[in-house]
């Protein structure tokens, strides 16, 4: 019954969008292409006050009176949104403010279909998009879905730690996106706009207090023009919080580790988990000559510091017969629980491993920690040669990033480990856009980067005697060394065939190159299963892959637009970077290929009452080959890795459903709803989920006796089926002097997965989400805010993994608990 409600809600919301389009007047109007650096950006409504202009260097469509225009650059050429032949979602000013959106992984509240979810290791973080996504759990695998911060492309997800704020704009481009974005948009891009200067002198300060994590925070920025054609804008975050978690470990008998370190009783983590401190800056000066030329350097510098990525680690479900997560031996965790509560069981780690541990040691003292520096500038020029714009886009991205904490999420600390990363890269694109008023435009370009990336990691897997040369403890130290180069060629032609159809096809060469060096600094001489120190593991390979992709829109009117499109990409293979690298491990075990997507999508956009009420229906379908999964692969009873291989081919298809409108007195409706099927075509050899018996599918091979089970055909982990939202904003005018503010809306989310290997204790139920705020106004600039996220403080599953040295539990970092805001600003 429920399903079938649903199905009718998006068919009826489907009929709506194509009534409405059809009932438009009959106006063509050709859009004109201009260039712009900006993906995405808002003309301001008058009555939205905006915190700055758009950049000089983006100019944006017309509009019409009293309305919002809102434009983005899919495909470089700055386009309405409604014109253009993309999936696309927009997230403007007013929404950003609304929600409080200050960290990357909080956009998932205003473009439902995407997910930015904290990891456990490896990159530390996980982005999905229509069911798409990469393995979060090996540093060595770049991500499905691009993250474009101001035109710097980045394919990791460090960046989601780091504060997000002083933003002009949100953009989520789904789909394949390889021709204008290249090789790591298979799944989609993010594109993250900063505030420009402005025309006029502006600026905020906003500080606000958040009650169940005891966040404290405050933004503030300045912009302006300085000098003939020249302006400038500073923006500084900082925030401090508490966490959410309640560790219920006050230390346990030391029942592992006290036979080699004497240690009696072992410590526990700190009594409250997911403490967090950011603070960071952005310097952003813009030139125009106002005769074609304009330049904009945008410097980010921040720092995060936290207790570790474990430390948002929940046991989430435990095998019937357990009420306790365990650990290796049998011992059970006497204060640790099996469900999403914010509520958790984590010990420290001995402290006399640690004062022998010089790595682990010098990042405060050995305690659970993390840390992230990060610094990207970027410069951006743009030069109008009559009818072709030329861009250059150059940056550079460095993070010096710590991790530290319990690997097993028990009182035991069986498992604890550090993975630390520096990283550099160079960016470097150069493109021409033409805009000449004949039937034939074209866009064109290419792109080189280069990443240097070294990964250290070290871990106690179990109780290990004292080394008598080095007086270590622990199991393990390596380092792995990771070098790429890129470069890429890609162009489009737009031929309007007539005043109403437009014909694009283009398509994107890349070749890669990948090296890799790899070796353990330190192995305590006890253990015989690991790589041992003076053996190195390296390796370089080669990549090219050609992208093509073809749209055909039709425009019969200014607010219709009617599109089909064939889309390819590709995500470069490389090699895996696992914790432990066994006695066995090989360049050719480590090496996994590329992943490539083909498939198409249709589309309808239209508007209605002078743009007011807006619609837009997708259909969809791609299938990527390749896909790269990390599976955890026993060394032996007490050591574990994970190891990266070409597991899966998938299937993705499905509808999406946008509309909203903006009505008399201050009213706004928005509603979403997407329906997306994900399935695994090809997945014989999956991974076995922790105690799968033969009757449950784990299967035995024959010759090396390693265990799979055979997932063809199953759903895809962390794609819900159903995602459906809708919200309300009114604002009310009181007086002469003040305005409110009000808005709520719901999300909705049926079940999934949270784990690849499907196991039944991963699956997170369907649940609903409530935001809600209000905020009080005043025309004298300032402002007092209530904003409220999760009220009903469901908690949720976000991605899973068999708990390391389990008997069967399935942990996980849960999506953000309640969060309620109390904001005061002032705007000038």
């Amino acid at each position: 019954m429920k399903s079938n409600l649903r199905i009718g809600l998006l068919g009826a919301a489907s009929l709506m969008s194509l009534s409405a389009t059809s009932a438009l007047a009959q106006q063509t109007v050709a859009p004109v292409p201009m260039p712009s650096t900006d993906a995405a950006a808002v003309q301001p409504d008058p009555q939205v006050p905006a915190d700055s202009a758009p950049a000089a260097s983006a100019p944006v469509g017309q509009t019409a009176p009293g309305n919002s225009e809102v434009v983005v650059t899919a495909r470089r050429r700055v386009e309405r949104l409604q014109d253009v032949p993309v999936a696309a979602t927009v997230v403007d000013q007013q929404q950003i403010r609304q929600y409080d959106l200050t960290s990357v992984a909080n956009i998932r509240i205003a473009a439902p279909e995407i997910s930015l979810d904290r990891g456990f290791t490896g990159s530390g973080s996980s982005i999905s998009l229509r069911g798409v996504s990469s393995s979060s759990i090996d540093a060595g695998v770049e991500q499905s879905v691009l993250l474009d911060f101001d035109g710097m492309a980045i394919s990791r997800g460090r960046i989601l730690n780091d504060a997000l704020f002083d933003i002009d704009s949100l953009t989520v481009l789904k789909g394949p996106q390889a021709v204008f974005f290249g090789k790591n948009s298979p799944g989609g891009v993010v594109s993250v706009r900063s505030a420009a200067p402005g025309k006029q002198l502006n600026g905020y300060i906003r500080t606000g207090y958040e009650f169940t994590t005891d966040n404290k925070q405050v933004e503030a920025a300045i912009g302006g023009p300085i000098g003939e054609g020249a302006g400038a804008r500073l923006a500084i975050f900082a925030s401090d919080s508490d966490g959410y978690i309640r560790n219920q470990n006050r230390g346990v008998d030391n029942l592992i580790f006290r036979g080699n370190t004497g240690t009696a009783i072992l410590p526990p983590s700190p009594a409250r988990l997911g403490a967090e401190r950011k603070i960071a800056a952005r310097g952003t000066i813009t030139y125009t000559n106002n005769d074609g030329f304009d330049a904009t350097v945008k410097i980010l510098a921040s720092r995060y510091e936290g207790q570790g990525v474990q430390s948002f680690s929940e046991v989430m479900a435990c095998p019937p017969s357990r009420t306790r997560p365990g650990t290796i031996g049998g011992l059970i965790d006497p204060t640790g629980d099996c469900k999403l509560n914010d509520r958790s069981s984590q010990g420290w780690a001995d402290p006399v491993i640690i004062e022998n541990w010089p790595e682990v040691r010098r990042n405060n003292n050995g305690r659970p920690y993390s840390r992230n520096d990060s610094f990207m500038p970027v410069l951006t020029l743009n030069y109008q040669a009559g009818k072709v714009a030329l861009t250059s886009v150059t940056g550079y991205y460095g993070y010096d990033y710590v991790t530290q904490g319990n690997a097993e999420a028990t009182s035991y600390s069986y498992f604890w480990s550090y993975s630390n990363e520096q990283n550099s890269s160079l960016y470097q694109e150069v493109r021409a856009t033409s805009s000449f008023e004949g039937a034939l435009n074209f866009a064109a370009g290419g792109h080189y980067e280069k990443n240097n990336r070294t990964l250290f990691v070290g871990g106690i897997n179990g109780s290990q005697p004292r080394d008598p040369v080095t007086g270590r403890y622990e199991t393990y130290d390596n380092q792995q060394h990771n070098q790429s180069d890129a470069w890429s060629l890609f162009g489009q032609l737009v031929l309007n065939v007539t005043p109403t159809v437009e014909l694009a096809g283009g398509a994107r060469y890349t070749r890669q190159t990948n090296r890799l060096n790899s070796f353990t600094t330190f192995l305590n001489p006890v253990i015989t299963n690991i790589l041992p120190p003076g053996r190195v593991i390296s390796g370089s390979k080669s990549q090219d892959n050609v992208s093509p992709e073809a749209t055909l829109t039709w425009r019969p009117t200014h607010n219709l637009t009617v599109y089909g499109a064939y889309k390819s990409g590709f995500l470069a293979g490389g090699f895996s970077n696992p914790g432990i690298l066994s006695s066995t491990t090989t360049i050719n075990t480590l090496s996994f290929d590329k992943e490539t997507v083909d498939g198409g999508e249709i589309g309808i956009k239209g508007g209605l009452f002078d743009g007011r009420l807006n619609a837009s229906l997708t259909g969809y379908r791609y299938t990527y080959k390749g896909l790269p999964l990390t599976s955890l692969v026993a060394i032996s009873q007490t050591a574990v890795s994970y190891i990266t291989q070409n597991a899966a081919n998938t299937r993705v298809q499905g509808l999406e459903f946008e509309t909203s409108y903006r009505g008399p007195a201050g009213l706004t409706l928005r509603a979403t709803a997407a329906y997306n099927d994900a399935k695994f075509n090809s997945f014989d050899r999956a991974q076995c989920w922790t105690g799968q018996s033969l009757a449950e599918g784990c299967l035995v091979d024959a010759v090396t006796r390693a265990t799979y089970q055979n997932l063809s055909g199953r759903t895809v982990y962390r794609s819900p089926k159903w995602i459906a939202t809708g919200g309300a904003v009114k604002t009310l005018e009181l007086g002469r002097d003040y305005s409110a503010t009000l808005n709520a809306d719901v999300r909705y989310s049926a079940g999934y997965f949270t784990g690849v290997n499907l196991n039944p204790y991963s699956y997170q139920k369907s649940y609903v989400l409530l935001n809600a705020g209000a905020k009080l106004t005043s025309v004298e600039g300032w402002s007092l805010s209530l904003i409220g996220r999760n009220l009903t403080n469901r908690r949720y599953g976000t991605l899973g993994i068999d708990k390391p040295g389990g008997i069967g539990e399935v942990f996980t970092v849960a999506g953000e608990p309640r969060a309620v805001v109390l904001q005061i600003e002032s705007k000038f």
